[in-house]
């Protein structure tokens, strides 16, 4: 039997890195090729106008100040269009791009001519005046009010600004003091290995110094920050310089750390034979689950090609059985490509592009995570369908079952023990705000020696402290007796409303049970703190629900499907204290916190079904009742695992291990350091 020879099928994804514009930068003719979403956001001046090498610029033997005027140039041009209330309509915010592009374009080309001062000088004129953006006007001081955007280029365009004017705008003065003296100063085009750290000087000392007459050697460099000596009698400026870039090392923030995921050891399948021992090829993946179009990357052997679609069919076919869904429902309305090895990057072991709508699995990498990424897929899909402007994750409002699911994922009612130790918390905090009132509106205006005073005032502290009902009242008359005035009346009333507060607090005896955060969430954001994504990444909806999707599938299943779920369970880290302690923290929800999670994806699924969004699959659910007795158990990497002459390789009985899900003791060896 020939061998099967398999290539991209369906539409065209189109984006993908191997056919994309980045190389050259991007033209308005490239947005014909592009969809709205894709538009909104390439266009940008970063994908223009690439960042040019200023050290290779400088080293070529273009003088440093002018260089550094290139560079204020283009970081003084707007990052992305800006739209006006009038461009509302996508074929208008359209034309605005185009005209985005094609006015950053002709700046670059006029910029990147620039060789001297001269032409840094005349690349204003070059620009706005013969570029047919702004008329000079007579009279008045020369800035952009006494020129007027012409109506052909310069009218309502909003890259023409008072910020790029002013920068280009220069006399010799300008030149050596803003770019020449300014380049110097920040060290601009010297090399990393060159630069002293910032904050940091490097002095030299041609004589005795006053203030270290008897240390400080004449013709020795030395180190200062904020004016403060570090360290003196450096022989060579080389030798300060190698001293501050290690102590400014030792002093610096540590970088966060990186969770890379290591490939799989082997993968491990048990459950239906849907394939019954045949390979599949792109037609299957879209008359099956009706994928619109499919991608290999161009580096993929046909043998990885094979297992890529081998695996991912069986994947596939165990979420519709985990969901009891039609297989159809795969692929979200037909919108959804797939793509194996075509569009990852970097240590990316699988992506999302909402983009263009394509799951990418990063050859072995991706093994493991084919769940969380349809879930995101899933919640575009479904964001697309309420009306959000984002995925639904990030705006449940748009669909109520959404917003539940959130707050499940990120708050549980409190146990009895949190609620009186959070009420404990409140309270102690609340007379310590309290006290501190007291001690500015009251004690600072009696007189601390007087011991008759104090005594005086002691119990009537107290009983406000107890929050007793008068207290202020009876503060007020003791503070007029010890110093013939009131309190005064905004000082009252604060007083008062700590008294109403202690007050309630000494009534309430029973701690009211409120929410807590999950620990769940708590662990993401610990996660989020050290390891490698800024922002909320970890612990932003959009990745709590998509790792909460996958332990569910794993749950729902009977059965083990690695390349679906195997790295469901894998976002562990390490955390230390301040004290140097580590702990475990796990990024996937875990026992009753998962149990309700659970209930709440159960719900969505069964309203989706509900709405016809997702079709109710009797079959698969007959499937998800009987006891998998089998399991189609993979070995290693792909090349060892595609088969060769066109058909699938048969386990052998001895490696052929017949467990149920249940038992996960024979699971396969991978990292706890993954990042979904």
């Amino acid at each position: 039997m020939p061998k099967q020879t398999h290539e991209d099928f369906g539409a065209k994804i189109g984006g993908a890195k191997k056919d994309l514009w980045k190389e050259r930068g991007l033209y308005s003719s490239d947005l014909a090729d592009m969809n709205e979403r894709e538009t909104d956001k390439f266009v940008k001046k970063d994908n223009i106008w690439k960042k040019p090498n200023y050290e290779v610029l400088i080293k070529s033997g273009i003088p440093v100040g002018v260089v550094y005027f290139i560079k204020k140039v283009r970081d003084s041009t707007s990052t992305k269009p800006e739209y006006y209330y009038k461009d509302n309509t996508p074929e208008k915010r359209l034309e605005r791009q185009k005209e985005y592009i094609d006015t950053v374009r002709e700046l670059q080309g006029i910029v990147e001519n620039v060789k001297t001062k001269d032409d840094a000088k005349a690349a204003f004129y070059k620009f706005f005046i013969a570029g047919g953006y702004l008329e000079r006007e007579t009279g008045g001081i020369i800035n952009i009010s006494t020129y007027r955007k012409t109506a052909e280029k310069g009218q309502n365009n909003p890259i023409i600004t008072n910020k790029l004017f002013k920068m280009m705008k220069i006399s010799d003065y300008d030149f050596e003091y803003d770019f020449t003296r300014k380049a110097e100063k920040e060290q601009f085009g010297v090399p990393k290995s060159e630069k002293i750290p910032r904050g940091y000087e490097i002095r030299y000392n041609k004589e005795r110094c006053f203030w270290d007459k008897d240390n400080l050697k004449p013709a020795t460099w030395y180190v200062t920050k904020d004016s403060y000596v570090l360290k003196i009698n450096f022989t060579t400026r080389a030798e300060a310089l190698k001293w501050v870039q290690e102590l400014a090392k030792t002093r610096g923030k540590a970088g966060r750390q990186k969770i890379v995921p290591p490939q799989f050891e082997n993968i491990q399948r048990n459950g239906p034979d849907y394939r019954q021992g045949k390979n599949v090829d792109g037609k299957d993946f879209m008359n099956t689950f009706g994928f619109k179009g499919g991608e290999f990357g161009n580096w993929m052997s046909q043998n990885d090609r094979q297992a890529s679609l081998n695996y991912g069919y069986d994947a596939l076919k165990d979420l519709a059985r985990a969901l009891s869904i039609a297989d159809k429902d795969i692929s979200c309305g037909g919108k959804l490509s797939i793509a194996f090895g075509a569009r990852g990057s970097g240590n990316a072991m699988a992506h999302y592009e909402p983009l263009r709508q394509v799951i990418n699995l990063t050859k072995m990498r991706g093994a493991g995570s084919l769940g969380h990424e349809f879930f995101h897929a899933l919640d575009d899909f479904l964001g697309r369908k309420f009306g959000a402007k984002k995925m639904l994750s990030e705006e449940p409002y748009k669909y109520p079952l959404f917003q539940k699911l959130i707050d499940t994922i990120k708050y549980k009612p409190a146990t009895l023990e949190q609620a009186k130790a959070l009420a404990e918390a409140t309270k102690e905090k609340t007379i310590r705000s309290a006290t501190t009132g007291l001690k500015t509106m009251v004690e600072s205006y009696i007189d601390k020696g007087d011991e008759e005073v104090l005594n005086a005032y002691k119990p009537l502290k107290e009983a406000f402290l107890r929050g007793e009902s008068g207290s202020v009242e009876k503060l007020n008359t003791f503070n007029k007796s010890v110093t013939g005035q009131v309190i005064s009346k905004d000082y009252r009333q604060r007083l008062t409303v700590f008294e109403n507060i202690l007050g309630s607090m000494a009534e309430n005896t029973e701690p009211i049970i409120g929410k807590v955060e999950t620990d769940y969430f708590k662990n993401s954001k610990e996660i989020s703190k050290k390891y490698e994504k800024d922002g909320d990444y970890w612990h932003g909806n959009v990745e709590l629900t998509a790792r909460a999707f996958a332990t569910y599938i794993v749950d729902k299943l009977v059965t083990q499907s690695d390349y679906l779920v195997g790295h469901a369970e894998s976002a562990i880290g390490v955390i230390s204290d301040k004290d140097g302690n580590s702990s475990i923290v796990k990024g996937f929800p875990e026992g009753d916190e998962r149990k309700a999670i659970n209930a709440v994806f159960d719900e969505i699924v069964a309203e989706l079904k509900r709405e016809n969004i997702l079709t109710h699959d009797d079959k698969s659910t007959e499937l998800l009742k009987l006891e998998e007795k089998s399991s189609h158990s993979k070995d290693s990497v792909l090349d060892k695992l595609a088969i060769s002459k066109g058909e699938v390789t048969k386990n052998n009985s001895d490696k052929t291990e017949k467990t149920e899900r249940a038992d996960k003791t024979e699971k396969p060896k991978k990292s706890h350091e993954n990042e979904l």
